[in-house]
């Protein structure tokens, strides 16, 4: 009786063992086709010889078929399996502005921090556009935000690599307003005191006149 009960609870417990592990991979496998969509930001007017803030959040991991399930690529806990260039254009002309990041240091890409002025890309006033490019790594699982993974692969062919490049909204750069040197400050100070002498003796004069 006792070697039965044992069976018996050998039986159960590798069943329920079986319904567990069904409902962990149906629970934390999103299998289908998941895809990167890129938004490079928006920019305001700059002053030429400011710093530009590029910032990746609003670029998404999505699930093709259900695009309810969408993740910002800043809520993911790991990058590894993505790819980020910036990139910018004035007119015709363009240009990477930034390292290529990758594997571990993917995440370095999200938000960074580029130079205006002499020596960069921007180094003349004009209207520009700032560019990313997302890429996932084909047949790749991502971790998502509340658990479960997402797979990546080519999407049957219509977008080999799940590849996506966003070109934000035209800006200006526009001339720095100059700020006199302290040299130069210093230059229209005897100036400035003549004149609030002059003043004070008109002044004067016109009481005594009184």
């Amino acid at each position: 009786m006792s070697m039965l009960l044992k069976r018996l609870t050998g039986l159960v417990a590798v069943a329920m063992f079986a319904m567990s592990a069904t409902n962990l991979a149906s629970a934390t496998y999103n299998y289908g086709d998941w895809d990167v969509s890129a938004d490079a930001g928006t920019y305001g007017p700059i002053a030429l010889g400011d710093t530009i803030t590029l910032d990746a959040c609003g670029s998404t991991y999505f699930n093709y078929y259900s695009q309810g399930q969408s993740h910002s690529l800043c809520s993911l806990s790991s990058l590894t399996k993505f790819t980020l260039t910036w990139k910018a254009k004035i007119g015709n002309t363009w240009s990477h502005i930034t390292q290529t990041y990758s594997g571990n240091d993917t995440a370095d890409g999200l938000q960074v921090t580029v130079n205006t002025g002499s020596g960069t890309f921007f180094s003349s006033v004009g209207t520009y556009m700032i560019g990313l490019y997302v890429t996932a790594d084909n047949n790749s699982y991502v971790y998502l935000p509340g658990g479960g993974y997402g797979f990546s692969n080519d999407n049957g062919g219509y977008d080999p690599g799940n590849q996506s490049l966003d070109w934000s909204g035209s800006f200006a750069i526009n001339e720095a307003t100059s700020v006199p040197e302290p040299a130069a400050a210093l230059l229209l100070l005897p100036g400035m005191i003549l004149i609030a002498r002059r003043e004070r003796r008109r002044r004067k004069t016109k009481i005594i006149a009184i």
